[in-house]
This record gives C-alpha cells, sequence and structure tokens, in this order.
C-alpha cells in the first residue's frame, strides 16, 4: 500500500479497511473489550480519555512530544496510534510533514473526531489508517523519516517485539530516526503502591506474556533491529513537590488506570471482586497524599 494518495482526501476522514473488519471487541462489565490479542485495559471512551490526559502529562513534563533530534521530516508514522493525539499535535506542529497513525482499533478515533463537532477536523496533514502493529506494516520500505511507538508495552507480547521494532526500521528512510517510549515499574516507597503492581499489574502482564514496562528494553531493541547510533533520555513523570501539575495528572492517570483494569483483573481471576474493590480503595485514598513517581525513557536512533 502507498502512502502519499491517501493526503488527497477531505481531512476530517478517517481511513477504513477496504472490507469490514470482522467483529475484534466485546463487553465487560459495561466496559469495550477488545477480544483479539493481548490488550490488557478496555477501548472505550474512558480509556481513551485516559490515555489523552496521560499525553499531556508527559508533555508537561517534557515539553515536547519527542526526543529524537529531528528537524524537518515530511513523513512521520506512529504505530498503534490509539486516539492519535501525538500524530495530530506532530501534524500541526510540522505543517509540511504527512503525518499517519495506525492503530487495531478505530473506535478512540472516531470518538476523538466525534469530540470536534460538525465543524471540527483534523489537521489537513494527518490521516488514520486501521491496521495490525503485531503484522507486517502496511508500508512500503523506506517512507518515514521518523517512525514512533509510545507506551504499548500493555498489547506487545515479549517475543512480538523483535518483529514491531524491525517493522518500524524498515519503513524508516536511511537518514531518519526511530524512537520507542515506554516505561518501568520501580518499587516505591509506599506499600499499597508496591501491592498494587506486585500483586496486580505484574501477574496480568505474566499471564498476558507482557513486559510490565518495557523501558529497561527498549535500547537493546533497537539495537537487534540493527541500529548501531541508540541513545535514551530518562524522565521521572511527577517529580517535585506533592499537588503540582505532574503530580496531580499522574495521580489522576494512575486512578484512572486502576479502575479500568477491574473488569479484566476480575474476570481472569487475579483477585475477587471484593478484594480488588478494597485494594482499590485503599489506592485511590493513598495516592494522593502518599505522591507517586514514574519513570519514563526515551529510546531513539538514526537509520543509517
Amino acid at each position: 500500500m502507498r502512502l502519499f494518495g491517501w493526503f488527497r482526501r477531505a481531512p476530517q476522514e478517517i481511513e477504513k479497511p477496504e472490507a469490514e473488519t470482522p467483529r475484534r471487541w466485546t463487553w465487560l462489565s459495561g466496559r469495550r473489550i477488545l477480544s483479539a490479542g493481548t490488550y490488557i485495559l478496555p477501548k472505550d471512551k474512558v480509556e481513551g480519555d485516559r490515555l489523552d490526559l496521560q499525553h499531556h502529562l508527559l508533555k508537561v513534563a517534557v515539553g515536547k512530544n519527542y526526543r529524537a533530534p529531528i528537524r524537518q521530516p515530511r513523513a512521520i508514522l506512529d504505530v498503534a496510534c490509539g486516539t492519535g493525539l501525538w500524530g495530530r499535535e506532530m501534524a500541526q506542529e510540522f505543517k509540511h510533514a504527512q503525518v499517519i497513525g495506525f492503530d487495531i482499533d478505530r473506535t478512540p478515533m472516531e470518538a476523538a473526531l466525534a469530540r470536534l463537532g460538525p465543524t471540527g477536523q483534523f489537521p489537513a496533514n494527518f490521516r488514520f489508517l486501521e491496521a495490525d502493529a503485531l503484522k507486517p506494516f502496511p508500508f512500503e520500505d523506506e517512507q518515514f523519516d521518523f517512525t514512533h511507538a509510545r507506551f504499548i508495552s500493555p498489547f506487545i507480547p515479549i517475543d512480538r517485539w523483535p518483529h514491531v521494532v524491525s517493522e518500524m526500521v524498515r519503513v524508516t528512510k536511511r537518514g531518519g530516526y526511530v524512537e520507542l517510549v515506554d516505561f518501568d515499574t520501580p518499587p516505591s516507597s509506599n506499600q499499597t503502591l508496591n501491592d498494587f503492581r506486585d500483586m496486580i499489574f505484574k501477574p496480568l502482564c505474566a499471564m498476558s506474556g507482557l513486559h510490565a514496562g518495557a523501558a529497561p528494553y527498549l535500547a537493546g531493541y533497537l539495537r537487534e533491529a540493527g541500529l548501531t547510533h541508540v541513545q535514551e533520555r530518562h524522565v521521572v513523570l511527577g517529580a517535585g513537590a506533592p499537588g503540582n501539575r505532574q503530580q496531580r495528572l499522574l495521580v489522576a492517570d494512575a486512578t484512572s488506570f486502576s479502575t479500568n483494569l477491574r473488569p479484566v483483573v476480575v474476570k481472569l481471576g487475579i483477585m475477587s471482586e471484593a478484594a480488588y474493590d478494597a485494594l482499590l480503595a485503599k489506592f485511590h485514598e493513598e495516592l494522593p497524599r502518599a505522591g507517586y513517581t514514574w519513570p519514563v525513557t526515551f529510546a531513539f536512533s538514526i537509520r543509517l
């Protein structure tokens, strides 16, 4: 599938698959859940709002949407783009670039478009495509100047990371950059946070064959894919005094994240409904008072 013809269409359109896609989702406790794949969170408006909040949190902490030293990219790809907010902001920043985001589920993107209202539209140089990151990317070799993936560890099985990163490298032009962004889950000074991590998040990831945060492995995956000039930048979200803007956003993100996990945790039998609700109540009570930090790594490299 070629890249450039897509941008002749009206800017508010969302690229649809050529044939109707089989139903990939189901309902669980009133939440929309993908029935195919390993994504451990719902895929609905509530989760989409959390992802947008998380985007703003990271931008507040870092000051921009990337760390690779890109200058004037003409073609940008966002892998597993979710609501597409990162790609839309990149399209606004680089007005002469053609930006594509793709995701297995177009519903969050359609919800984002609906929120703009009848007269709203996405940037004219932004396009969305429905596609699965676990399959070969639907692009020819060396199509993009900048290829980006952020926080994909909640759905990429450990044994599929080499495929995804090698595909990112394949579609990136020589002289272009590949960037991965993900989080780590170190121990906390707060026991309730440790309980949530050790009793809920890590077992859930282990059952699904996922990293409980892929930050420590990003540079290795880039090198394994053949990139040699790998750099890392680390940021600790929520650093600073309790109650500052980062901390407020981080607490809101963690509160929503833990709530959104509830139907999956109960269904898989990781914890009973009553036990999870008790832990959740304690988690939500202590988090704003105890404070919370979240380390994130940006790993990037030029493709020579």
